[in-house]
């Protein structure tokens, strides 16, 4: 039975599957599920497969057992159990990641628990990785001057070009020398 709870939560890492806590097979349908917490009376005869999640929660009901912490805990296992599977989309989500998947629903939405198993998927993450790869590597090339496309000049022929145009071009200081000597030659 043990192993059966095991495969059942998947992806669950600590505690019981919460078809095990409703005491629920995992295909159950939503009529299932409300007959397992239904709040009317029970018939005299329960019917093959009746649930004993309803006489689960009276029997560990916080006002039936005063004083007993581990009763209220049960209680609050059951009810959660019930919420969650009577939930259509959560039911969804927790059939397809487990309680992990819960988790993330409850933070982050929907969308949140698509992301994320997206995100952690193998498959993603060698894509990411092959991308990444090639990227480097071929910015590597361009950007490193591996294959001489985008390598500047060599630094020799730069400062040729730098001292060529220092050289032709005249001064501002002997430019201003010689317009103020020819205009004290004029007068």
């Amino acid at each position: 039975m043990a192993h059966l709870d095991e495969a059942a939560r998947r992806l669950s890492k600590t505690g019981t599957s919460l078809y095990a806590v409703l005491e629920l097979k995992k295909g159950a349908s939503p009529e299932d599920i409300k007959k397992a917490y239904s709040h009317s009376p029970s018939p005299p005869y329960p019917p093959f497969g009746y649930c004993l999640g309803r006489r689960l929660a009276l029997q560990y009901h916080p006002d039936k057992n005063p004083g007993n912490p581990q009763a209220a805990e049960i209680f609050k296992e059951i009810n959660t159990a019930h919420a969650i599977l009577s939930d259509p989309k959560k039911r969804k989500i927790y059939d397809k990641h487990g309680s992990l998947g819960i988790y993330l629903y409850d933070h982050y939405g929907e969308e949140g628990v698509t992301y994320y198993f997206t995100l952690n998927s193998c498959w993603f993450k060698t894509l990411v990785l092959l991308c990444t790869l090639l990227t480097c590597c071929c910015c590597c090339c361009c950007c490193c001057y591996c294959c001489g496309t985008l390598q500047p000049p060599p630094e020799e022929a730069n400062r040729r070009k730098y001292q060529q145009n220092v050289r032709t071009q005249p001064g501002r200081a002997r430019a201003k020398n010689n317009s103020s000597d020819d205009e004290d030659s004029d007068d």
